[in-house]
Protein backbone atom coordinates (compact mmCIF):
# COMPACT_ATOMS: atom_id res chain seq x y z
CA UNK A 1 0.00 0.00 0.00
CA UNK A 2 2.77 2.81 0.86
CA UNK A 3 4.32 1.84 -2.31
CA UNK A 4 1.14 2.84 -4.49
CA UNK A 5 1.02 6.10 -2.08
CA UNK A 6 3.90 7.18 -3.16
CA UNK A 7 3.61 6.19 -7.14
CA UNK A 8 -0.24 7.84 -6.84
CA UNK A 9 1.80 10.88 -5.13
CA UNK A 10 4.32 11.16 -7.91
CA UNK A 11 2.10 10.53 -10.69
CA UNK A 12 -0.05 13.76 -9.61
CA UNK A 13 3.42 15.71 -8.45
CA UNK A 14 4.06 14.94 -12.57
CA UNK A 15 0.72 16.03 -13.84
CA UNK A 16 0.87 19.40 -11.63
CA UNK A 17 4.32 20.10 -13.14
CA UNK A 18 3.40 19.38 -16.69
CA UNK A 19 -0.15 21.17 -16.05
CA UNK A 20 2.29 24.26 -14.72
CA UNK A 21 4.40 23.98 -17.47
CA UNK A 22 1.47 24.13 -19.98
CA UNK A 23 0.49 27.65 -18.09
CA UNK A 24 3.66 29.38 -17.90
CA UNK A 25 5.93 29.28 -20.38
CA UNK A 26 8.78 31.27 -21.52
CA UNK A 27 6.39 33.69 -23.71
CA UNK A 28 4.39 34.63 -20.47
CA UNK A 29 5.42 37.08 -18.10
CA UNK A 30 7.02 35.89 -14.38
CA UNK A 31 5.66 37.49 -11.06
CA UNK A 32 8.23 40.43 -11.12
CA UNK A 33 7.39 40.96 -15.00
CA UNK A 34 3.88 41.12 -14.29
CA UNK A 35 4.00 43.39 -11.10
CA UNK A 36 5.42 45.81 -13.06
CA UNK A 37 3.24 45.60 -15.81
CA UNK A 38 -0.27 45.71 -13.57
CA UNK A 39 1.05 49.15 -12.34
CA UNK A 40 0.04 50.82 -15.55
CA UNK A 41 -1.55 47.93 -18.28
CA UNK A 42 -4.68 45.29 -17.75
CA UNK A 43 -3.10 42.41 -19.30
CA UNK A 44 -3.30 38.54 -18.48
CA UNK A 45 0.06 36.86 -16.81
CA UNK A 46 -0.50 34.07 -19.74
CA UNK A 47 -0.20 36.04 -22.77
CA UNK A 48 -3.43 35.59 -25.04
CA UNK A 49 -3.47 33.81 -28.05
CA UNK A 50 -3.97 35.89 -30.82
CA UNK A 51 -3.46 33.27 -33.92
CA UNK A 52 -6.38 33.55 -36.45
CA UNK A 53 -9.01 31.68 -36.26
CA UNK A 54 -10.94 31.64 -39.40
CA UNK A 55 -13.28 29.14 -40.20
CA UNK A 56 -13.54 27.05 -43.19
CA UNK A 57 -16.41 28.67 -44.92
CA UNK A 58 -14.42 31.96 -44.97
CA UNK A 59 -12.03 30.91 -47.26
CA UNK A 60 -12.48 30.93 -51.22
CA UNK A 61 -12.19 27.29 -50.96
CA UNK A 62 -9.65 27.07 -54.16
CA UNK A 63 -11.74 29.49 -56.28
CA UNK A 64 -8.95 30.75 -58.73
CA UNK A 65 -9.53 34.77 -59.14
CA UNK A 66 -7.00 36.89 -61.48
CA UNK A 67 -3.55 37.59 -59.61
CA UNK A 68 -5.03 36.33 -56.19
CA UNK A 69 -3.18 34.80 -53.21
CA UNK A 70 -4.82 33.22 -50.66
CA UNK A 71 -2.63 31.44 -48.94
CA UNK A 72 -2.52 34.57 -47.04
CA UNK A 73 -5.57 33.83 -44.65
CA UNK A 74 -5.36 30.45 -44.49
CA UNK A 75 -1.49 30.20 -42.93
CA UNK A 76 -1.72 33.15 -40.86
CA UNK A 77 0.13 32.21 -37.38
CA UNK A 78 0.86 34.91 -34.82
CA UNK A 79 3.55 36.15 -32.46
CA UNK A 80 1.45 36.23 -29.68
CA UNK A 81 3.68 38.44 -27.45
CA UNK A 82 4.12 40.33 -30.67
CA UNK A 83 0.27 41.30 -31.24
CA UNK A 84 0.21 42.07 -27.15
CA UNK A 85 3.16 44.74 -27.52
CA UNK A 86 1.46 46.07 -30.75
CA UNK A 87 -2.12 46.14 -28.80
CA UNK A 88 -0.37 48.21 -25.88
CA UNK A 89 0.98 50.91 -28.74
CA UNK A 90 -1.88 50.83 -30.59
CA UNK A 91 -3.93 52.30 -27.44
CA UNK A 92 -0.91 54.56 -26.16
CA UNK A 93 -1.87 58.62 -27.09
CA UNK A 94 1.45 59.38 -25.80
CA UNK A 95 2.68 58.21 -29.42
CA UNK A 96 1.34 61.24 -30.68
CA UNK A 97 2.16 65.23 -31.03
CA UNK A 98 -0.23 66.11 -27.89
CA UNK A 99 0.19 62.78 -26.61
CA UNK A 100 -4.02 62.38 -26.62
CA UNK A 101 -4.31 60.74 -29.90
CA UNK A 102 -3.58 56.47 -30.78
CA UNK A 103 -4.51 54.54 -33.21
CA UNK A 104 -7.45 53.80 -30.68
CA UNK A 105 -8.80 57.32 -31.12
CA UNK A 106 -10.22 56.85 -34.81
CA UNK A 107 -10.38 53.09 -34.65
CA UNK A 108 -12.98 51.96 -31.84
CA UNK A 109 -13.66 48.36 -31.11
CA UNK A 110 -17.06 49.34 -30.34
CA UNK A 111 -17.64 50.87 -33.76
CA UNK A 112 -15.82 47.57 -35.01
CA UNK A 113 -12.45 49.27 -35.22
CA UNK A 114 -13.78 52.84 -37.03
CA UNK A 115 -15.29 56.13 -36.10
CA UNK A 116 -18.81 57.72 -35.55
CA UNK A 117 -17.76 61.08 -36.71
CA UNK A 118 -17.22 61.34 -40.36
CA UNK A 119 -13.63 63.29 -39.54
CA UNK A 120 -11.49 61.86 -37.02
CA UNK A 121 -10.15 64.02 -34.74
CA UNK A 122 -6.17 64.30 -34.60
CA UNK A 123 -3.58 66.59 -32.77
CA UNK A 124 -4.01 69.97 -31.50
CA UNK A 125 -7.60 71.18 -33.39
CA UNK A 126 -6.83 69.34 -36.76
CA UNK A 127 -9.15 66.64 -38.08
CA UNK A 128 -8.55 64.03 -40.25
CA UNK A 129 -9.39 64.50 -44.00
CA UNK A 130 -11.14 61.48 -44.98
CA UNK A 131 -13.55 59.04 -42.66
CA UNK A 132 -12.04 56.16 -40.86
CA UNK A 133 -11.79 52.69 -42.72
CA UNK A 134 -13.48 49.86 -40.27
CA UNK A 135 -9.92 47.72 -39.59
CA UNK A 136 -12.03 44.13 -38.65
CA UNK A 137 -10.16 41.33 -40.35
CA UNK A 138 -7.92 43.71 -42.32
CA UNK A 139 -6.25 40.47 -44.41
CA UNK A 140 -9.03 40.94 -46.56
CA UNK A 141 -7.22 43.58 -48.18
CA UNK A 142 -4.46 41.39 -49.20
CA UNK A 143 -6.24 39.40 -51.69
CA UNK A 144 -8.27 41.82 -53.54
CA UNK A 145 -7.99 42.72 -57.37
CA UNK A 146 -8.18 45.76 -59.01
CA UNK A 147 -9.54 45.35 -62.65
CA UNK A 148 -9.39 48.99 -62.97
CA UNK A 149 -5.33 49.19 -62.44
CA UNK A 150 -3.84 45.92 -61.75
CA UNK A 151 -0.59 47.56 -60.03
CA UNK A 152 -2.93 48.87 -57.23
CA UNK A 153 -3.92 45.06 -56.67
CA UNK A 154 -2.71 43.45 -53.76
CA UNK A 155 -2.07 44.62 -50.10
CA UNK A 156 -3.04 48.45 -50.32
CA UNK A 157 -4.71 50.20 -47.28
CA UNK A 158 -6.71 53.33 -47.02
CA UNK A 159 -8.74 55.63 -49.48
CA UNK A 160 -6.30 56.43 -51.67
CA UNK A 161 -4.23 52.88 -51.79
CA UNK A 162 -1.23 55.13 -50.44
CA UNK A 163 0.22 52.47 -47.92
CA UNK A 164 1.33 49.16 -49.86
CA UNK A 165 1.32 47.02 -46.24
CA UNK A 166 0.03 47.62 -43.05
CA UNK A 167 3.11 48.71 -41.66
CA UNK A 168 3.31 51.25 -44.23
CA UNK A 169 -0.25 52.34 -42.88
CA UNK A 170 0.97 52.49 -39.46
CA UNK A 171 3.97 55.12 -40.66
CA UNK A 172 1.95 57.00 -42.55
CA UNK A 173 -0.82 57.28 -39.37
CA UNK A 174 2.21 58.30 -36.88
CA UNK A 175 3.35 61.03 -39.65
CA UNK A 176 0.88 62.55 -40.94
CA UNK A 177 0.22 66.43 -39.75
CA UNK A 178 -3.78 65.90 -39.20
CA UNK A 179 -3.32 62.64 -37.50
CA UNK A 180 -0.36 61.92 -34.79
CA UNK A 181 1.67 64.25 -36.33
CA UNK A 182 5.11 62.61 -34.67
CA UNK A 183 8.67 62.18 -35.68
CA UNK A 184 10.84 58.99 -35.68
CA UNK A 185 12.89 59.79 -32.99
CA UNK A 186 9.97 60.85 -30.57
CA UNK A 187 8.34 57.45 -31.10
CA UNK A 188 11.24 56.09 -29.52
CA UNK A 189 12.38 58.60 -26.50
CA UNK A 190 8.20 58.33 -25.26
CA UNK A 191 8.28 54.49 -25.70
CA UNK A 192 11.81 55.14 -23.54
CA UNK A 193 10.02 56.57 -20.92
CA UNK A 194 7.82 53.79 -19.91
CA UNK A 195 9.06 51.21 -17.25
CA UNK A 196 6.88 48.45 -18.90
CA UNK A 197 8.03 48.90 -23.00
CA UNK A 198 11.70 46.54 -22.14
CA UNK A 199 9.89 43.87 -20.32
CA UNK A 200 7.13 43.82 -23.77
CA UNK A 201 9.80 44.76 -26.63
CA UNK A 202 11.75 41.58 -25.14
CA UNK A 203 9.11 39.63 -25.56
CA UNK A 204 8.02 40.20 -28.71
CA UNK A 205 11.36 40.70 -30.40
CA UNK A 206 14.30 38.68 -28.06
CA UNK A 207 15.92 41.98 -27.07
CA UNK A 208 14.92 45.40 -25.50
CA UNK A 209 15.60 47.48 -28.46
CA UNK A 210 13.56 49.99 -29.95
CA UNK A 211 13.05 51.26 -33.44
CA UNK A 212 10.25 52.38 -35.36
CA UNK A 213 10.18 49.49 -37.93
CA UNK A 214 9.63 47.49 -34.72
CA UNK A 215 6.64 49.70 -34.14
CA UNK A 216 4.73 49.34 -37.05
CA UNK A 217 5.26 45.72 -37.33
CA UNK A 218 4.08 44.94 -34.12
CA UNK A 219 1.00 47.23 -34.48
CA UNK A 220 0.64 45.40 -37.86
CA UNK A 221 0.62 42.03 -36.23
CA UNK A 222 -2.17 43.33 -33.50
CA UNK A 223 -4.22 44.61 -36.09
CA UNK A 224 -3.99 41.25 -38.26
CA UNK A 225 -5.10 39.45 -35.23
CA UNK A 226 -8.26 41.02 -34.86
CA UNK A 227 -11.39 38.87 -36.62
CA UNK A 228 -14.79 39.13 -37.19
CA UNK A 229 -16.35 36.16 -38.42
CA UNK A 230 -19.35 35.33 -36.29
CA UNK A 231 -22.11 36.89 -37.45
CA UNK A 232 -25.59 35.59 -38.15
CA UNK A 233 -24.74 35.58 -41.73
CA UNK A 234 -21.43 33.33 -40.92
CA UNK A 235 -23.55 30.95 -38.62
CA UNK A 236 -25.73 30.75 -42.14
CA UNK A 237 -22.86 30.00 -44.90
CA UNK A 238 -21.47 27.75 -42.45
CA UNK A 239 -24.51 25.41 -42.15
CA UNK A 240 -25.45 25.68 -45.99
CA UNK A 241 -24.52 23.23 -48.43
CA UNK A 242 -20.81 23.66 -49.19
CA UNK A 243 -20.84 27.20 -47.96
CA UNK A 244 -23.23 28.18 -50.70
CA UNK A 245 -24.38 31.59 -50.36
CA UNK A 246 -27.03 30.39 -53.38
CA UNK A 247 -30.32 29.32 -51.21
CA UNK A 248 -31.68 30.34 -47.83
CA UNK A 249 -30.13 30.53 -44.73
CA UNK A 250 -32.15 28.30 -42.02
CA UNK A 251 -31.46 31.32 -39.58
CA UNK A 252 -32.69 34.03 -41.48
CA UNK A 253 -35.53 35.90 -41.72
CA UNK A 254 -37.99 35.98 -44.85
CA UNK A 255 -36.47 39.74 -45.14
CA UNK A 256 -32.97 38.82 -44.45
CA UNK A 257 -33.19 35.88 -47.22
CA UNK A 258 -34.99 38.52 -49.60
CA UNK A 259 -32.40 40.99 -48.95
CA UNK A 260 -29.07 38.47 -49.43
CA UNK A 261 -30.45 37.85 -53.43
CA UNK A 262 -30.77 40.96 -53.67
CA UNK A 263 -26.93 41.98 -52.39
CA UNK A 264 -25.70 38.84 -54.14
CA UNK A 265 -27.77 40.26 -57.53
CA UNK A 266 -26.50 43.87 -57.46
CA UNK A 267 -23.36 44.06 -54.81
CA UNK A 268 -21.65 40.74 -54.90
CA UNK A 269 -19.82 41.80 -58.05
CA UNK A 270 -17.27 44.45 -56.09
CA UNK A 271 -18.06 43.18 -52.87
CA UNK A 272 -18.21 39.52 -53.40
CA UNK A 273 -21.23 37.25 -51.65
CA UNK A 274 -19.61 35.81 -48.63
CA UNK A 275 -17.75 38.71 -47.55
CA UNK A 276 -14.30 37.22 -47.31
CA UNK A 277 -12.53 39.53 -49.50
CA UNK A 278 -13.41 42.08 -51.98
CA UNK A 279 -13.43 41.57 -55.69
CA UNK A 280 -12.13 45.20 -56.48
CA UNK A 281 -9.87 47.20 -54.36
CA UNK A 282 -11.05 50.06 -55.87
CA UNK A 283 -14.19 52.17 -58.12
CA UNK A 284 -15.56 54.82 -58.95
CA UNK A 285 -19.32 54.75 -57.70
CA UNK A 286 -21.05 58.15 -58.77
CA UNK A 287 -21.09 59.89 -55.50
CA UNK A 288 -20.92 63.32 -57.49
CA UNK A 289 -19.67 64.71 -60.79
CA UNK A 290 -16.57 67.18 -59.79
CA UNK A 291 -14.49 65.49 -56.72
CA UNK A 292 -13.10 67.83 -54.12
CA UNK A 293 -11.10 65.00 -52.91
CA UNK A 294 -9.36 63.18 -56.08
CA UNK A 295 -9.21 60.07 -54.76
CA UNK A 296 -6.57 57.54 -56.05
CA UNK A 297 -6.49 59.82 -59.10
CA UNK A 298 -5.52 62.79 -56.82
CA UNK A 299 -2.87 61.02 -55.61
CA UNK A 300 -1.63 59.52 -58.66
CA UNK A 301 -2.11 62.29 -61.02
CA UNK A 302 -3.99 60.47 -62.99
CA UNK A 303 -7.11 61.89 -64.45
CA UNK A 304 -8.51 58.85 -65.23
CA UNK A 305 -8.80 57.67 -61.54
CA UNK A 306 -10.25 61.10 -60.21
CA UNK A 307 -13.31 60.21 -57.85
CA UNK A 308 -11.68 56.41 -57.11
CA UNK A 309 -11.62 55.29 -54.09
CA UNK A 310 -11.08 51.87 -51.63
CA UNK A 311 -14.15 49.78 -51.97
CA UNK A 312 -14.59 48.64 -48.29
CA UNK A 313 -15.06 45.26 -46.21
CA UNK A 314 -18.82 45.05 -45.51
CA UNK A 315 -18.23 43.01 -42.43
CA UNK A 316 -19.96 45.00 -39.49
CA UNK A 317 -21.26 47.16 -41.93
CA UNK A 318 -24.17 48.08 -39.52
CA UNK A 319 -21.65 49.72 -37.09
CA UNK A 320 -19.03 51.48 -38.60
CA UNK A 321 -20.88 54.47 -40.42
CA UNK A 322 -20.98 57.36 -41.67
CA UNK A 323 -20.42 55.66 -44.56
CA UNK A 324 -18.03 56.74 -48.15
CA UNK A 325 -14.53 58.22 -48.26
CA UNK A 326 -16.19 61.62 -46.69
CA UNK A 327 -18.90 60.34 -44.21
CA UNK A 328 -21.24 62.18 -46.24
CA UNK A 329 -23.92 59.08 -45.77
CA UNK A 330 -25.25 58.50 -42.02
CA UNK A 331 -27.31 55.72 -42.40
CA UNK A 332 -27.21 52.06 -44.51
CA UNK A 333 -30.23 53.20 -45.47
CA UNK A 334 -29.10 56.14 -46.83
CA UNK A 335 -26.35 54.39 -48.69
CA UNK A 336 -29.36 52.01 -50.15
CA UNK A 337 -30.86 54.96 -51.71
CA UNK A 338 -27.83 56.06 -53.33
CA UNK A 339 -27.65 53.08 -55.13
CA UNK A 340 -31.35 52.96 -56.08
CA UNK A 341 -31.45 56.02 -57.40
CA UNK A 342 -28.74 58.68 -56.67
CA UNK A 343 -25.64 57.16 -58.85
CA UNK A 344 -24.55 59.79 -61.10
CA UNK A 345 -22.73 59.61 -64.18
CA UNK A 346 -19.10 60.64 -63.39
CA UNK A 347 -16.59 59.63 -66.20
CA UNK A 348 -14.77 57.36 -64.30
CA UNK A 349 -17.48 55.55 -63.18
CA UNK A 350 -17.49 52.12 -62.50
CA UNK A 351 -18.64 49.51 -65.09
CA UNK A 352 -20.46 47.31 -62.89
CA UNK A 353 -22.21 50.87 -62.27
CA UNK A 354 -22.98 51.27 -66.02
CA UNK A 355 -26.14 50.04 -68.21
CA UNK A 356 -25.21 48.74 -71.48
CA UNK A 357 -25.54 52.31 -73.14
CA UNK A 358 -23.16 53.67 -70.65
CA UNK A 359 -25.53 55.51 -68.38
CA UNK A 360 -25.82 54.86 -64.39
CA UNK A 361 -27.27 51.94 -63.52
CA UNK A 362 -29.21 52.74 -60.77
CA UNK A 363 -30.96 49.89 -58.32
CA UNK A 364 -34.89 51.26 -58.50
CA UNK A 365 -35.80 49.63 -55.23
CA UNK A 366 -39.24 49.50 -53.80
CA UNK A 367 -38.98 50.36 -50.34
CA UNK A 368 -39.17 46.74 -49.42
CA UNK A 369 -36.59 46.38 -51.51
CA UNK A 370 -34.50 49.11 -49.56
CA UNK A 371 -36.13 47.43 -46.20
CA UNK A 372 -34.63 43.43 -47.28
CA UNK A 373 -31.04 44.74 -48.39
CA UNK A 374 -30.89 46.52 -44.85
CA UNK A 375 -31.85 43.86 -42.99
CA UNK A 376 -29.42 41.55 -44.62
CA UNK A 377 -26.14 43.93 -44.35
CA UNK A 378 -27.22 43.96 -40.43
CA UNK A 379 -26.41 40.04 -40.65
CA UNK A 380 -23.07 41.12 -41.05
CA UNK A 381 -22.63 42.47 -37.73
CA UNK A 382 -20.20 40.45 -35.29
CA UNK A 383 -21.55 41.33 -31.98
CA UNK A 384 -18.23 40.02 -30.60
CA UNK A 385 -15.65 42.06 -31.98
CA UNK A 386 -16.73 44.78 -28.84
CA UNK A 387 -16.05 42.53 -25.71
CA UNK A 388 -13.22 40.97 -26.82
CA UNK A 389 -11.05 41.53 -24.54
CA UNK A 390 -7.85 40.76 -26.35
CA UNK A 391 -8.48 43.90 -28.27
CA UNK A 392 -9.55 46.40 -25.77
CA UNK A 393 -7.71 49.17 -24.07
CA UNK A 394 -5.55 47.59 -21.31
CA UNK A 395 -4.53 51.05 -20.01
CA UNK A 396 -5.50 51.46 -16.75
CA UNK A 397 -6.55 55.34 -17.35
Amino acid sequence: MKKINVLSILFLVSIILVSCSKERNLDDYSDEEYDLLSSDLNLPQVVNDYELKLGEHFLPLGKTYPKVNIVSLAETQANNNRATLGRVLFYDNTLSLDKNVSCGSCHNPSRAFSDDSRFSDGVGDKVTTRNSLALATTLSFKISYNPIDPTLSGSKFSWDDSASSLDQQVKNAFRNENEMNITDDEIIARIGEKPYYPILFEKAFGDANVDVERVSEAISSFVDAISSVHSKFDEGLEHSSQFSVERNFYNFTEEENRGKQLYNNSCASCHTDKHNFTVKTTGNNGLQMDYADKGVGGRLNKEELFGVFKIPFLRNIELTGPYMHDGRFETLEDVVDHYSEGVMAHDNLSDELKNDDGSPRNLNLTQEDKAALVAYLKTLTDETIAIDTRFTDPYKR
